[in-house]
């Protein structure tokens, strides 16, 4: 699911799952499962904010540079 699909339809309070489809790596590789549980959760949305609009001259500075 995307995010503009939970932006749409998900009303605030609800859980929210998000997995990347990695699967878990063994408790030994410390770094290796904060990592994937860094991108494997559950989350409570908890406020909503339209998508940002970049100014045109600040996205053409920075893709040109």
């Amino acid at each position: 699911m995307s995010a503009h699909i939970i932006y749409e339809s998900a009303p605030l309070g609800s859980v929210i799952r998000y997995s990347d489809g990695a699967a878990k790596p063994p408790s030994r590789f410390t770094k290796k499962l904060a990592a994937w549980e860094s991108r494997n959760s559950v989350g409570r949305l908890v406020k909503k904010e339209p998508p940002r609009r970049y100014d045109l001259l600040l996205a053409r500075v920075l893709h040109s540079a």
